[in-house]
Protein backbone atom coordinates (compact mmCIF):
# COMPACT_ATOMS: atom_id res chain seq x y z
CA UNK A 1 0.00 0.00 0.00
CA UNK A 2 1.42 3.38 -0.52
CA UNK A 3 1.56 6.19 1.45
CA UNK A 4 -0.36 9.03 -1.11
CA UNK A 5 -3.36 6.80 -1.85
CA UNK A 6 -5.91 6.02 0.89
CA UNK A 7 -6.99 2.26 1.55
CA UNK A 8 -10.52 3.48 -0.15
CA UNK A 9 -8.95 4.26 -3.45
CA UNK A 10 -7.28 1.34 -3.98
CA UNK A 11 -8.29 -1.08 -6.11
CA UNK A 12 -10.19 -4.46 -5.90
CA UNK A 13 -7.26 -6.30 -7.92
CA UNK A 14 -4.35 -4.44 -6.11
CA UNK A 15 -5.85 -5.15 -2.34
CA UNK A 16 -5.97 -8.94 -3.62
CA UNK A 17 -2.47 -8.80 -5.35
CA UNK A 18 -1.13 -6.93 -1.90
CA UNK A 19 -2.52 -9.63 0.31
CA UNK A 20 -1.48 -12.39 -2.04
CA UNK A 21 2.01 -10.94 -1.73
CA UNK A 22 1.41 -10.94 2.94
CA UNK A 23 0.31 -14.39 2.34
CA UNK A 24 3.16 -15.59 0.04
CA UNK A 25 5.80 -13.46 3.38
CA UNK A 26 3.47 -15.03 6.34
CA UNK A 27 3.53 -18.75 4.70
CA UNK A 28 7.70 -18.60 4.27
CA UNK A 29 8.02 -17.13 7.29
CA UNK A 30 5.75 -19.92 8.81
CA UNK A 31 7.10 -22.92 7.10
CA UNK A 32 10.43 -21.48 8.16
CA UNK A 33 9.39 -21.51 11.60
CA UNK A 34 7.90 -25.04 11.64
CA UNK A 35 11.30 -26.09 9.79
CA UNK A 36 13.28 -24.85 12.75
CA UNK A 37 10.75 -26.27 15.78
CA UNK A 38 11.14 -29.96 13.44
CA UNK A 39 14.54 -29.69 13.43
CA UNK A 40 14.83 -28.83 17.52
CA UNK A 41 12.38 -31.29 18.22
CA UNK A 42 14.28 -34.48 16.45
CA UNK A 43 17.46 -33.13 18.24
CA UNK A 44 15.33 -33.86 21.67
CA UNK A 45 16.42 -29.88 22.14
CA UNK A 46 13.01 -29.29 23.82
CA UNK A 47 13.52 -26.69 26.20
CA UNK A 48 14.80 -24.02 23.00
CA UNK A 49 11.07 -25.24 21.35
CA UNK A 50 8.76 -22.95 23.94
CA UNK A 51 10.40 -19.72 22.97
CA UNK A 52 8.75 -20.81 19.38
CA UNK A 53 5.17 -21.28 20.56
CA UNK A 54 4.29 -17.48 20.54
CA UNK A 55 5.96 -16.66 17.45
CA UNK A 56 4.31 -19.60 15.35
CA UNK A 57 0.47 -18.79 17.25
CA UNK A 58 0.80 -15.57 16.24
CA UNK A 59 2.26 -16.15 12.50
CA UNK A 60 -0.54 -18.54 12.43
CA UNK A 61 -3.63 -16.23 13.52
CA UNK A 62 -1.94 -13.72 11.12
CA UNK A 63 -1.66 -15.98 8.21
CA UNK A 64 -5.76 -17.25 8.68
CA UNK A 65 -6.52 -13.58 8.70
CA UNK A 66 -4.63 -12.59 5.87
CA UNK A 67 -5.81 -16.07 4.11
CA UNK A 68 -9.93 -15.00 4.54
CA UNK A 69 -9.44 -11.74 3.68
CA UNK A 70 -8.25 -12.93 0.21
CA UNK A 71 -10.93 -15.30 -0.02
CA UNK A 72 -13.63 -12.03 0.54
CA UNK A 73 -11.56 -9.29 -1.63
CA UNK A 74 -13.66 -9.00 -4.66
CA UNK A 75 -10.48 -8.62 -7.28
CA UNK A 76 -9.15 -12.21 -6.07
CA UNK A 77 -9.61 -13.99 -9.14
CA UNK A 78 -7.53 -11.45 -11.50
CA UNK A 79 -4.23 -11.65 -9.25
CA UNK A 80 -1.57 -11.97 -11.84
CA UNK A 81 -1.01 -15.80 -12.96
CA UNK A 82 3.15 -15.04 -11.66
CA UNK A 83 1.74 -14.24 -7.70
CA UNK A 84 -0.84 -17.15 -8.25
CA UNK A 85 2.13 -19.65 -8.58
CA UNK A 86 4.11 -17.73 -5.97
CA UNK A 87 1.19 -18.62 -3.33
CA UNK A 88 0.54 -22.28 -5.09
CA UNK A 89 4.28 -22.92 -4.35
CA UNK A 90 3.86 -21.57 -0.62
CA UNK A 91 1.05 -22.97 0.19
CA UNK A 92 1.91 -26.36 -0.67
CA UNK A 93 5.43 -25.75 1.58
CA UNK A 94 3.17 -24.87 4.13
CA UNK A 95 1.44 -27.65 4.40
CA UNK A 96 4.51 -29.84 3.70
CA UNK A 97 6.17 -28.27 6.94
CA UNK A 98 2.51 -28.95 8.72
CA UNK A 99 2.65 -32.41 8.03
CA UNK A 100 6.41 -32.95 8.81
CA UNK A 101 5.75 -31.25 12.07
CA UNK A 102 2.91 -32.72 13.25
CA UNK A 103 4.57 -35.92 12.50
CA UNK A 104 7.97 -34.44 14.61
CA UNK A 105 5.82 -33.29 17.59
CA UNK A 106 3.84 -36.71 17.99
CA UNK A 107 6.87 -38.94 17.59
CA UNK A 108 8.72 -36.30 19.73
CA UNK A 109 5.75 -36.94 22.95
CA UNK A 110 6.05 -40.68 22.10
CA UNK A 111 9.64 -40.74 22.86
CA UNK A 112 9.21 -38.72 25.92
CA UNK A 113 6.02 -40.63 27.62
CA UNK A 114 8.63 -43.28 27.03
CA UNK A 115 11.66 -41.85 28.54
CA UNK A 116 9.64 -40.94 31.46
CA UNK A 117 7.68 -44.18 31.80
CA UNK A 118 11.07 -46.09 32.19
CA UNK A 119 12.02 -43.38 35.00
CA UNK A 120 9.19 -44.06 36.87
CA UNK A 121 9.75 -48.11 36.72
CA UNK A 122 13.07 -47.72 37.57
CA UNK A 123 12.13 -45.60 40.83
CA UNK A 124 9.02 -47.66 41.66
CA UNK A 125 11.75 -51.00 41.30
CA UNK A 126 14.03 -49.13 43.46
CA UNK A 127 11.76 -47.62 46.27
CA UNK A 128 10.40 -50.94 46.74
CA UNK A 129 13.93 -52.28 47.01
CA UNK A 130 15.33 -49.52 49.87
CA UNK A 131 11.80 -49.93 51.65
CA UNK A 132 11.56 -53.86 52.24
CA UNK A 133 13.51 -54.80 55.31
CA UNK A 134 14.99 -57.47 53.68
CA UNK A 135 14.11 -60.58 51.41
CA UNK A 136 11.88 -62.80 53.50
CA UNK A 137 13.43 -65.86 54.19
CA UNK A 138 11.94 -68.77 55.42
CA UNK A 139 13.88 -70.86 57.66
CA UNK A 140 14.67 -74.66 56.34
CA UNK A 141 13.20 -77.01 58.37
CA UNK A 142 14.73 -79.80 59.70
CA UNK A 143 12.88 -83.01 59.59
CA UNK A 144 14.11 -84.96 62.43
CA UNK A 145 12.97 -88.66 62.45
CA UNK A 146 13.82 -91.01 64.84
CA UNK A 147 12.65 -94.86 64.79
CA UNK A 148 10.77 -96.05 67.17
CA UNK A 149 8.08 -98.92 67.74
CA UNK A 150 4.89 -99.14 69.80
CA UNK A 151 4.82 -102.34 71.69
CA UNK A 152 0.98 -103.20 71.14
CA UNK A 153 1.09 -106.66 73.00
CA UNK A 154 -0.70 -106.12 76.39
Amino acid sequence: MTAERKPAEIRPTEAAAVLAVELVDLARRLTDLLFRENTLVRAMRIKEIGPLQGEKTRLTAQYQKTFRALCAEQGAKSIPTALRERLAISGTRLAEAVGENELALRTGKVATERLIGSIVTAVKAQKKSVTAYAPRQVPQRRAFMTAAAVDRRL
